[in-house]
């Protein structure tokens, strides 16, 4: 009776002891040296003239990419639905070229950074719309917002959902390659758009 006590008390062990490695094992380890660092929210970048190369590397990322206002951008007097597209520039004054299209027209021209400026050189857009030709929309604040919750930190470039925010209007989600790397440097392009700390998750 007592080896059988001992047989089964030693079984017993030995199955609760599988149980937690497998529990450990499922969980990558469970030790420190396992945790894996994550972003821990969105992060917003600016679309300023003084930070001009962050700037430029968020708009070569959404390059030909529709950005969709679902209710209209109240800078551009616009209420229905509303779609800006950025394009590489064909004139050395402007960052980019632009398109607005809204309720069946559309306002075309330059892009310049400082926050967001639209100049209009061609539109169906007619006075006083600030879409019209001959018109200037500067859009300030102007921003980014990135999509990191989650995000691991270990340098790998992914596709990220991002939104432009004109004014306090947020437009839907744009997907752009998007990487974090160890140090929290979240990048764009190859440049350094903003720098978080990431934090430690394991299982």
């Amino acid at each position: 009776m007592i080896l059988s006590s001992l047989v089964v008390r030693k079984s017993v062990l030995w199955a609760t002891g599988a149980i937690a490695a497998a529990a450990m094992v499922a969980c990558g380890g469970g030790g420190a040296d396992d945790a894996v660092n994550v972003v821990a929210a969105a992060t917003p970048v600016a679309i300023t003239a003084a930070n001009k190369a962050t700037a430029t590397a968020v708009v070569g990322a959404l390059a030909d990419k529709p950005i969709a206002f679902s209710a209209g951008v109240p800078a551009f007097s616009t209420t229905a639905a509303t779609t800006v597209t950025l394009s590489q520039a064909t004139s050395t004054t402007a960052d980019a070229q632009f398109s607005i299209a809204s309720d069946g027209k559309t306002a075309k021209g330059d892009f310049k950074i400082g926050s967001c400026i639209f100049v209009i050189t061609t539109s169906d857009f007619v006075a006083p719309s600030p879409l019209a030709v001959g018109r200037t929309v500067t859009v300030d604040p102007c921003s980014l917002t990135v999509q990191t919750a989650g995000k691991a930190a270990d340098g790998s470039t992914t596709t990220t959902n991002v939104n432009v925010v004109l004014g306090n209007t947020q437009a839907e989600s744009v997907a752009i390659p998007v990487a974090v790397t160890s140090t929290g440097a979240i990048q764009i392009s190859g440049a350094t758009v903003a720098t978080v700390r990431p934090v430690p998750v394991t299982g």
